[in-house]
């Protein structure tokens, strides 16, 4: 019931408005045919193009019923006429395969003026090779009704769906196709060139061009297409009604070229001031996104410059404290050893040294180990992983522990290495330290050329704060310096996904 209501407003509402848009044709050209082919053509083609091509057969119907009873009042002669409406299917349909590829209106809009001119050339081709006017005439008759009336309904239906989505979702549509400011402005230009022809005496109506053209300049520089489209149609009927008062532009052919012509005018420059536009819009939001990238990355460097001074200082004060003293200590020891004889307390003091140089080589291991694990030039990164797993003696604790090792090739990258095992080392220790957990899984895959490295537990999570350095702040900073990603989910336990490029040639600045 609701689709048969839809159909019948429809073909009510077309024949109404075709009708209406004929008389003022016919009232311009005084010829039926070409009123046939000047505004109803730009109504056909607008309506063809933005309805559901289920609707088609409902405008058909309306304009061939109302073209038969136009041949029975003698308006019109050539029942040719009558294969207009099924020409225009052939551009309707073409827009309509291409129609969702372009989103922005001013895309659109010159599908729709490649309609309108794909169309005239068709009525020139076929109907007019039988009429009585000149192809010419065919061809700006077409021409003119399409470029004056189709990207203005366009306009129309746009606002119209906005207006519709708004009432949906209640809120602001951010760019509007029609605006309070731009009805104003059109409306005042109209008004005011209207006022000033009626003034000027017929000698200087050509300074009509003046009071046409300068409009559609401001209105496209201003609101871009919608502007131009809005000004083109308000500049037709205030050539209409200069002509209907002081009888200029009497040949049709004249009235008809410059009515395209304005409209071109109007319509080609908001186009380009929408195109400009975007392009402002794009190329300042690149300009923000850079903006912030630098910004983030001189936080980077700055993040980066005070850890590599965190770990140098931390380096020293164990080379001042540990191996510094240890080597004092064995220095006297040294000494008292060469100047005592032979005795219980020469064997003391030999065994404290061996006890110092043994912490010193245990204090040495740890500090290379903090700079780069031997592990890794040693063996594999499986192997490795599989090996730092031993030493937390996860077994010993009751906690089940399982590595997933899903690598076919082990990463090339040393950095990538490196950052994958200080990872896994880091989140084990954590949650050896903090989260009291019975089951411990790590997984280490490749998905879209990205290494995704899984660390989960059954534990309490965490909620203290993360260290500087080596600790997971310094890890996450690290991976997103690599162009990773870094995320935590905490809940049932905590599982911590790290997403790592393989190749970070690509990714690095």
């Amino acid at each position: 019931m609701r689709r048969v209501g839809l159909t019948l407003f429809l073909a009510i509402f077309y024949s109404l408005c075709w009708v209406a848009l004929w008389s003022i044709s016919f009232y311009l050209t005084q010829n039926g045919q070409q009123a046939m082919l000047l505004l109803p053509q730009g109504l056909r083609l607008a309506l063809m193009t933005l309805l559901s091509r289920r609707y088609w057969p409902v405008m058909l119907a309306s304009e061939f019923c109302i073209a038969v009873w136009l041949h029975s009042e003698q308006l019109q002669t050539h029942w040719v006429i009558l294969l207009s409406p099924l020409l225009s299917l052939i551009p309707a349909a073409l827009v309509q395969h291409f129609w969702r590829r372009f989103t922005l209106y001013w895309q659109r809009l010159l599908l729709l003026l490649g309609a309108v001119a794909g169309n005239s050339l068709l009525q020139m081709a076929v109907p007019g090779l039988w009429l009585n006017s000149p192809l010419s005439q065919t061809l700006l008759a077409s021409f003119t009704g399409g470029i004056l009336l189709t990207p203005f309904i366009y306009l129309i239906y746009e606002y119209l769906k906005q207006q519709h989505l708004q009432n949906l979702l209640a809120q602001e549509i951010p760019d509007p196709p029609l605006r309070t400011s731009l009805l104003i402005w059109c409306s005042l230009f109209f008004a005011l060139a209207v006022g000033l022809q009626m003034t000027l005496a017929p000698e200087v109506e050509r300074l009509l061009i003046i009071l046409v053209f300068l409009p559609n300049v401001v209105m496209a520089y201003a609101f871009g297409w919608q502007g131009g489209v809005l000004a083109a149609v308000l500049g037709s009927l205030m050539i209409t009604v200069t002509r209907q008062m002081s009888g200029a532009f009497h040949d049709l052919l004249e009235l008809e070229l410059f009515l395209s012509t304005q409209a071109l005018l109007g319509i080609g420059l908001g186009i380009a001031i929408s195109r400009q536009q975007q392009l402002a819009s794009h190329l300042n939001r690149y300009r923000l996104q850079l903006e912030q990238e630098l910004h983030t990355r001189r936080q980077l460097t700055e993040r980066l410059v005070h850890t590599e001074e965190a770990v140098r200082k931390e380096i020293a004060r164990e080379l001042h404290d540990e191996i510094g003293q240890n080597i004092t200590a064995i220095q006297i020891q040294a000494m008292l050893v060469d100047r005592s004889p032979p005795g219980p307390a020469t064997h003391a003091a030999a065994r404290q040294i061996g006890e110092l140089s043994q912490r010193i080589h245990h204090t040495t291991r740890q500090l290379l180990r903090q700079l780069r694990p031997p592990v890794l030039d040693e063996m594999s990164l499986e192997l490795a992983l599989h090996h730092l797993a031993d030493e937390f003696a996860f077994a010993q604790q009751g906690i089940d522990f399982q590595l997933d090792y899903h690598l076919t090739d082990a990463p090339s990258d040393d950095t990538l290495i490196f950052t994958l095992y200080r990872l896994v080392q880091e989140l084990l220790n954590n949650i050896n330290k903090h989260a009291g957990a019975t089951e411990v899984r790590v997984s280490l895959t490749v998905q879209l050329n990205m290494l995704v490295l899984t660390v989960s537990d059954n534990g309490i999570g965490f909620t203290l704060p993360v260290k500087e350095g080596f600790g997971l702040r310094g890890i996450e900073e690290r991976v997103r310096a690599l162009g990773g990603e870094w995320l935590v989910d905490q809940q049932d336990g905590t599982r911590i996904t790290v997403k790592l490029p393989t190749d970070l040639q690509t990714t690095s600045p």
